[in-house]
């Protein structure tokens, strides 16, 4: 119980700093609405790292290919900005999902594969993925 309240105060005092750091106000409201946002992501925390025994999988293949999918926004911004200009109709793929079809891969793909202006994850399941792209780029999914 003592590592669970030390974990909540650490984080509450964490959030709550950031929310001053990111606003750049120091007000009454703003201390109000810091705490305040504090408190429910400090539960909500906490709440979830009991639900999951503090023991969060972490795909490490999907967060491998993090970085290949950041780098990969600025390449898909270009393309969505010139399909937009010649108004291109958008395709929805269906590619193999090349992870393991647990929850947590899914999950980290489908948060990585949203990065991309151009491809929007619609499901991953049963070892394939099926995104909505406005120009077809199999990078432009990756990892999802």
């Amino acid at each position: 119980m003592k590592k669970h309240a030390a974990a909540f105060v650490l984080w509450f005092v964490v959030l709550w700093w950031l929310w001053q750091l990111l606003v750049g106000e120091w007000s009454h409201y703003e201390w109000i609405f810091a705490a305040g946002a504090a408190l429910v992501a400090a539960v909500l925390g906490e709440l979830a790292v009991s639900r999951t025994s503090g023991r969060a999988v972490l795909p490490v293949a999907v967060i491998k290919a993090a970085p290949t999918a950041l780098g990969m926004v600025f390449v898909d911004f270009a393309i969505v900005m010139v399909a937009l200009v010649r108004r291109t109709e958008g395709v929805v793929r269906e590619t193999p999902f090349e992870h393991p079809d647990d929850e947590p891969h899914r999950t980290w793909a489908a948060i990585a594969g949203d990065w991309s202006p151009n491809a929007y994850v619609i499901d991953i399941g049963d070892g394939k993925s099926v995104t909505h792209h406005l120009v077809p780029k199999d990078a432009s999914q990756s990892p999802a």
